[in-house]
């Protein structure tokens, strides 16, 4: 299990950011979070077997094709138990 939080920056809001990352995490299997900060930036809390959370950390890197990510970053945290995966 693993249990990560993440920021990305760069053109990721007014996208379909959020949208592009529920999708796959839920194709993926991987619980939590993604949600917009006031700041322009994206926040999103991700759980799920290490394999998984990789795939989707790999394709948030990418984002949507009209997404331009600048930036990743990745910190580990204590899983929390979520049960599916919001776009908040």
């Amino acid at each position: 299990m693993k249990a990560v939080d993440v920021i990305v920056s760069g053109r990721v809001q007014a996208v379909g950011f959020r949208a592009f990352t529920r999708r796959n995490a839920l194709m993926l299997g991987v619980r939590g979070y993604v949600e917009n900060l006031e700041d322009g930036r994206v926040h999103a809390v991700l759980e799920g077997d290490d394999h998984q959370v990789d795939k989707l950390l790999e394709m948030m890197r990418q984002g949507p094709r009209s997404a331009r990510v600048q930036g990743v970053t990745v910190r580990p945290v204590e899983a929390a138990g979520y049960q599916g995966f919001e776009a908040r």
